[in-house]
């Protein structure tokens, strides 16, 4: 533990730099999946570093000390972390899980907030909504169901209310509200993952976007659809907080990549990122060990 659990709280800060440069190089499902991988095992890096800083410096205390019957200096020689870093560590890891939880809470009372929408009559996953307003949005979760407002539907053409439609299924389908739960959460335990989140976000909608497009079978018609929908709602993001809105991220990106053509992946462009992956799990795995046998000193 004398270096590797320096380098866990250490790699959370790269991944969430090189994460959003994966997306230049990946198309958005890969992307998306990408994202969120990365962002678990930065959280993951974050949440045992400190834990194991916070044993190691806390283990050292005569409380701890005089519990476990150990060998003061056989303990110090088999982790020198000292007791404030240690304390520091601990206080770090609770706020962790403080914010945490907090965003883990207001993700259930948004899911809870949007209950009263799912038992509305609907046509099939379809709920119109008697409104002028013109909005669209997903409403993710097992029995998932698709609302647009009466508005967004005079708003658009036939064949791009079916691409609307089509990009909202593909949320559901894709069980996307699941990738931006990972992220949001990760971020929330650490900060520093607040580019993954937002790029994961953006990747996400695109992906939907990709989805509509493929099933359209035109890409310009997509764009089309995704312009006049954002024109109709003269700039303003829609959806409730909980769901996955048509509208709610970077729609002018959005449209220029719908014009560009159909992405590919290039996995060759990401080795920075898998090799820095690759380092974070033996750091992860050599931690483990060590702590292992830092406990076996402690408790002999």
């Amino acid at each position: 533990m004398y270096v590797t659990v320096y380098l866990l709280l250490l790699a959370p800060g790269l991944l969430a730099a090189l994460g959003p440069a994966l997306t230049r190089h990946l198309a958005p499902a890969a992307a998306v999946r990408a994202l969120t991988a990365l962002a678990i095992l930065a959280s993951a890096s974050t949440a045992w570093g400190l834990a194991v800083l916070a044993i190691g410096g806390l283990a050292r205390t005569g409380e701890v000390q005089a519990y476990a019957k150990s060998d003061p200096a056989a303990l110090a020689a088999a982790d020198p972390v000292p007791r404030t870093l240690g304390a520091l560590a601990a206080a770090l890891l609770v706020i962790a899980l403080v914010r945490f939880t907090r965003a883990a809470w207001r993700r259930q009372r948004d899911v809870r907030a949007l209950t009263p929408l799912r038992d509305l009559p609907a046509a099939g996953d379809l709920i119109v909504l008697d409104t002028e307003n013109p909005d669209a949005y997903a409403l993710p979760g097992r029995a998932g169901r698709i609302v647009v407002t009466s508005g967004m539907l005079r708003a658009l053409p036939h064949d791009e209310c079916q691409v609307m439609l089509a990009h909202e299924r593909a949320h559901l389908r894709h069980r996307h509200d699941l990738y931006a739960a990972a992220t949001v959460l990760a971020a929330a335990f650490n900060p520093l993952l607040g580019r993954v989140r937002e790029s994961a976000a953006l990747q996400i909608e695109r992906w939907a976007d990709e989805d509509a497009a493929a099933q359209a079978g035109s890409r310009h018609l997509a764009a089309r659809s995704l312009a006049r929908a954002a024109l109709a709602t003269t700039g303003r993001a829609g959806g409730l907080r909980g769901s996955l809105a048509y509208l709610r991220h970077q729609v002018t990106a959005r449209v220029a990549a719908l014009q560009a053509a159909s992405p590919a992946s290039c996995w060759s462009a990401a080795w920075p990122a898998l090799v820095l992956v690759l380092l974070t799990t033996l750091a992860l795995a050599d931690t483990t060990g060590a702590l292992g046998r830092f406990l076996e000193v402690l408790h002999p």
